[in-house]
């Protein structure tokens, strides 16, 4: 295993750490609270790493599972009907 790999870009924790390597992603995921560390998007983002540790993954896996890890699951666009006051109707 290489833990040693580079990221593409440094990811930059809430605490203001950066994360540049593989081996920091997986001490930060290793520090983080057992009842987080369980949450699903952490979990995935755990087996990017080891894929990409492994040979078994492309690095850029690796950076959205670290991504995944520090940020969170991924909140969903608005998809509610947008406010669009040009197509109303015209009355008269």
């Amino acid at each position: 295993m290489s833990w040693s790999k580079r990221l593409y870009q440094p990811v930059v924790t809430p605490e203001g750490k950066k994360l540049v390597t593989l081996s920091d992603a997986r001490a930060y995921a290793l520090a983080l609270p057992k009842a987080r560390q369980m949450a699903p998007e952490v979990q995935a983002g755990v087996e990017a790493l080891l894929m990409v540790a492994e040979g078994k993954g492309p690095m850029l896996l690796a950076q959205s599972g670290v991504a995944h890890i520090v940020h969170g699951p991924v909140k969903p666009l608005n998809r509610g009907k947008p406010d669009r006051p040009w197509l109303k109707r015209r009355k008269g």
